[in-house]
This record gives structure tokens, C-alpha cells and sequence, in this order.
């Protein structure tokens, strides 16, 4: 037996038997909230349960308007790149909110200015568009816009809307002879950091014309990669060839063609594989050309040797995987056939260009899954009837921080820490256990979604493998795991300022105390035009609140990055109170 005492931030004592899976809990309610050397406590009373909170329309409703319809927004369009005013571009004004309404339109003048009138005190959204623009809001960056703020003694009469122009991604594919390729995958990456580090991650497919040529019209700036797969339109690939019994002959037997052969997928502009891909840079205005010229090589065979299927079930069939930027995706194979070869069941897959592969086969349910890492230079046969193949199991129990009721329809994920797509997921039952069957070795977020609740890991713990905050790193045994959850039901309002003034376009980050926090405790918004904030869904506790001017292209979930700005920054503590305002403005530190 195991037995685990996890403190949790907001005070909630919790011990935790693996063995048993007991649930011990109790609460506290008392926030601290600090700037500089300033620290002022204050006695809030929190829900005394985790069940289902209301939300106000600052957390995703329509924003509130009052007063007489008396003020107004008005400014200019103008470009990104020449600074010129646009005329007749589309201005529309809507209420705040991820559910706000539309108020009101308008056409900007020749001189790309634009007026709204009649408006309510409260919070505006404004959107432009023109053609051979992006459609943006008012200072937006990374899905995040700043919001107008009407009022008394509030100037929002000289706007400038900056609206930036489509660029284009285009190219010819062609074979190694110059003959256009017709109905080649082209795929566009573009490198991300909403998630607090750089990633790469998949924006945009398109098919090849007759002609060969492909376009990506309407793309933002940017850094980008391109990657194309196809098979050339002359190949043949044998099928296996069987012994006197109809058993398929082992691969270095199999015939061969000169026409067996395939294309590599191919990343700009000639690598074989997403480490040798070439960034493309790419500014507002932009026309990019970028040709590919694909090279048919042999194809490769393997022979798999299939686990055996249960009575009455049919045969499951092994999946080709590829990675291509951290995310796995299915490669399609020309010829597929199953036999028998000693006694066990034989899947034969042709037709596949040399590179590195993941072989994988789904179990029926209440089965595992089996997979293998590939490099395939040559002809090969593979055992997934070997123990080796098989995935670990994960399992163990969940449970909320305030002891209350786990809620309904709850799913735990395992998502690759490098990105992609969620590897493994299921359902949580209603005392909080589940069970993962056959999880590949890798490094996960551990993340728990529900249909009305926003909930995070607040500590874990596990055996069989190492944990840092919610990430779980995964090797060859199996793993119990326990984590207590909260719910975040808590909206933060606050203030940045510069200069003693509000300050509008600032990037708010909300960031976890602990150096092993996971980035769902995150939370990040953007100031409104009078520099105020509100953070919603802020789980229970302890953290530090900066706003950083300029600074949407930092990589914030990496702590030696941050460390700078966090020396200054805010303290804040959260213990599930429905809201909280700060009781100062927080300072604008310069990125």
C-alpha cells in the first residue's frame, strides 16, 4: 500500500491510498493579494462545494451596457505595411463577449476614417475588413483583441484600426523529370507559440491542379514549412507472392519490379523527413514561391506478424504511421493482403518510401493496442505478436481538491508534450477512476475535461513513471496515478497602467507559483482601451499576474523566460471565490 498526503494550494489537505483510493478533504477561504513590498488580506467566502457555478457575461456572455446612448467610437483604418488609410473597408461594432451581438457597420471613408454613434457606457468589440486584407480586431494579436471601453471621461474618438495584407503561398510540383504532378497533398505548417512555447503546428491542405501548381491564398505572417506527398502515377507494386499452401514467401523472396517505387514525403525544399524542413518566412503582402520537385525511389515491403484475433472477432489491421512534426499521421499503403506463415496470421504492406515509421494496431475493445517505432531502409518483417510491441497501462483515480461530487461525462487525455494530435483518452468513471490500455512510452500532459466545468490538475503524483506538474513521462512499465483536480470558478478583474494612465493592447499573464505547474493554470487576456483585464476560470492557487507590453511573442511557459518580468510582478492568491478585484493597477513592464 502507498500512501501519498498532497497539499493542495488553496489549503485542502488530501490523503490519498492507491491501494484503496480514499479521498480525504477540507477547505479554506482566505485570499492574499501583494505589489511591491504593499500586502493586503482580505476574508472572502468561497463555494463550499465543486458543483456546477453560474457565469457571469464577463465569462463568455454578452458584455453589459447602461446610461444614455450618448458616446462614441470613431478613428481610422489604415494598412499595416504602408500605413495608408483604407477606404471603403468594412468596420463593424459589436457588444464584448465571446457571445456578444452586432450593434452597428459601417463603410470607412476615402480617407479611411469610420464613426459610431449613440452608444451606451460598457465594452465594445471592433472588427475590420477590406479586400486582400485579414479580418482583425482592434489591436489583436494571437485571437486576443483589446476591447473598447465607453464612458464618461474616456476618449475613444481617435482609433487607429490596423488591418494587415493577405499574403500567398504558391508552387509548382513537378517530378524528377519536370513532368507536372496533378493531385500531389500539399500541406502548409506554421510555427506557434498560443501555447506558451514554439511549436509547429498544421494550418492548411491543398490538392495539385493538372498543372502541378498549388495555392495558399489568405495566409497570415508568419514562419512556415510546406510538405508534399504523392505516388507516382506509373508505379507497380506486386503482390506478395505464396507458397504451394497460399502462405506469402518472406520478404527477401518477394518479387521485385522497376516500377515498384514511391515518393518520399518531401519538405521544403528537398528533405525527406520534418528535421531538414526550411523555414519560410513570410511578411504581410507577401507572395511566396516555393516548387517541389519529387524523386521516385524503391518502395519498401514488410511482413507483420499479427497478434492472433479473439473467437468470433475479426482481424485488426496495423496502421502506418509517419511523423511529421511531432504529430503522427496515417500514411496510406498500396497493397494490403493477410496470410498465414507458420502457424500465425501475416499483414503484407508495399508501396512505402524509405523513411521513419510507427506501426500501429487498434485492439478490439477491452484489447490493447500494439505499436513498434520503424526505420525502413530495406525489406523487413516485424512481430506485433511479441509482448515488446504493446503499449503500458495507465490507470488510477482522480479527485476533486474540495471533496465535493466528480463531475458527469468527465474525460481524461494523455496529450503529447511535444504537440500533435491527444494519443490517449477515456472516459473517467463517476468515482473518479479510469484506466488507459496500451499507451505508447513519450511525455504527456495529463488534462481532464468536462462539459461545464474548466478543470486543471492541481498536484499528482504516480508510480512507474517520473511527474512534473501535469506532465507524465512514460517508459516500459505500468502506471498508477493520482491527481486531485479543481474547478476554476474564479474571474479576476484588474488594471494595467504605464505612466500612471490605462493602457490598451497589453498582454496579461497569469502565472503559477509553482516551477512544476502545468500551462493549464495559465491564464492570459488582453487590456481594453482604459487598460482593464479580467481573467476567468482562475483555479485555486498561488500566483504571479504580470502585464507586458508588446509581449504576445514571448515563449511564457518557459520559466527562464518569464523570470525577468516575474521578480516584478503581482502576487495573487485564489481559493475558489467567485470574483476578485485587484486592488491595485499593475505596472506595464517593456518587453
Amino acid at each position: 500500500m502507498i500512501r501519498a498526503m498532497l497539499l493542495t494550494p488553496c489549503g485542502v489537505a488530501a490523503a490519498i491510498l492507491l491501494s484503496s483510493w480514499s479521498i480525504l478533504a477540507e477547505q479554506t477561504v482566505v485570499i492574499t493579494t501583494g505589489q511591491s513590498s504593499v500586502t493586503t488580506t482580505y476574508a472572502v467566502a468561497g463555494p463550499s462545494s465543486d458543483e456546477p457555478q453560474s457565469i457571469d457575461a464577463s465569462q463568455g456572455g454578452s458584455a453589459q451596457l447602461s446610461g444614455p446612448a450618448s458616446f462614441s467610437i470613431a478613428g481610422t483604418v489604415v494598412s499595416a505595411t504602408t500605413g495608408t488609410p483604407l477606404d471603403r473597408a468594412e468596420i463593424t461594432l459589436f457588444t464584448s463577449g465571446t457571445n456578444g451581438s452586432q450593434v452597428a457597420d459601417t463603410l470607412a471613408s476615402e480617407d479611411g476614417s469610420f464613426r459610431f454613434d449613440h452608444l451606451q457606457a460598457g465594452r465594445y468589440r471592433l472588427q475590420g475588413y477590406r479586400r486582400g486584407y485579414i479580418v482583425a480586431g482592434y489591436q489583436e494579436h494571437e485571437g486576443y483583441a483589446t476591447g473598447i471601453v465607453v464612458g464618461p471621461h474616456l476618449d475613444t474618438s481617435r482609433l487607429h484600426l490596423t488591418l494587415y495584407p493577405t499574403a500567398v503561398i504558391g508552387g509548382t510540383v513537378t517530378s524528377d523529370t519536370g513532368e507536372p504532378i496533378a493531385g500531389a497533398q500539399v500541406r502548409l505548417f506554421r510555427q506557434d507559440q498560443r501555447s506558451g512555447e514554439e511549436r509547429v503546428i498544421g494550418t492548411q491542405t491543398e490538392i495539385t491542379d493538372d498543372n502541378g501548381t498549388y495555392e495558399f491564398s489568405r495566409v497570415r505572417a508568419g514562419t512556415f514549412y510546406i510538405a508534399v506527398s504523392s505516388s507516382p502515377w506509373y508505379a507497380f507494386h506486386p503482390r506478395p507472392a505464396t507458397d504451394e499452401s497460399g502462405d506469402p514467401l518472406p520478404p527477401d523472396q518477394q518479387p521485385r519490379s522497376p516500377l515498384d517505387v514511391a515518393y518520399p514525403t518531401t519538405y521544403y525544399p528537398n528533405g525527406t523527413d520534418s528535421d531538414s524542413a526550411t523555414p519560410i518566412t513570410v511578411n504581410p503582402g507577401d507572395h511566396v514561391e516555393a516548387d517541389f520537385s519529387l524523386h521516385a525511389v524503391p518502395a519498401i515491403h514488410i511482413q507483420i506478424r499479427l497478434q492472433p484475433p479473439s473467437e468470433g472477432r475479426g482481424i485488426p489491421m496495423p496502421q502506418l504511421m509517419q511523423q511529421v512534426f511531432n504529430s503522427d499521421e496515417y500514411q496510406p499503403t498500396n497493397e494490403f493482403t493477410v496470410g498465414t506463415q507458420g502457424g500465425g496470421m501475416v499483414a503484407d504492406l508495399s508501396g512505402i518510401a524509405p523513411g521513419r515509421y510507427v506501426l500501429r494496431q487498434f485492439g478490439e475493445p477491452g484489447e490493447g493496442n500494439r505499436s513498434a517505432s520503424v526505420d525502413l531502409t530495406t525489406d523487413q518483417s516485424l512481430d506485433f505478436a511479441s509482448n515488446a510491441t504493446a503499449g503500458v497501462e495507465v490507470s488510477g483515480k482522480l479527485a476533486m481538491a474540495s471533496g465535493g461530487k466528480f463531475p458527469g461525462r468527465a474525460r481524461v487525455s494523455l496529450v503529447p508534450a511535444e504537440g500533435g494530435q491527444n494519443r490517449e483518452g477515456e472516459r473517467v468513471a463517476e468515482d473518479g477512476t479510469f484506466a488507459l490500455h496500451s499507451v505508447p512510452p513519450g511525455r504527456y500532459d495529463v488534462e481532464v475535461a468536462a462539459p461545464d466545468a474548466r478543470l486543471a490538475v492541481q498536484q499528482m503524483m504516480a508510480t512507474g513513471a517520473e511527474v512534473s506538474g501535469n506532465r507524465l513521462t512514460i517508459a516500459g512499465q505500468p502506471v498508477t496515478l493520482a491527481a486531485i483536480l479543481a474547478r476554476g470558478t474564479t474571474t479576476i478583474n484588474g488594471y494595467a497602467k504605464q505612466n500612471s494612465k490605462g493602457l490598451g493592447g497589453v498582454m496579461i499573464l497569469l502565472v503559477p507559483r509553482s516551477p512544476h505547474a502545468g500551462t493549464d493554470l495559465y491564464r492570459r487576456d488582453q487590456t481594453n482601451t482604459d487598460g482593464s483585464f479580467t481573467l476567468n476560470r482562475v483555479i485555486p492557487g498561488d500566483y504571479t499576474l504580470v502585464a507586458i507590453e508588446s509581449g504576445w511573442t514571448l515563449e511564457w511557459a518557459r520559466p527562464e523566460v518569464m523570470a525577468p518580468y516575474l521578480a516584478r510582478g503581482v502576487r495573487v492568491t485564489v481559493t475558489g471565490q467567485r470574483e476578485m478585484q485587484l486592488p491595485a493597477a499593475v505596472e506595464v513592464q517593456p518587453r
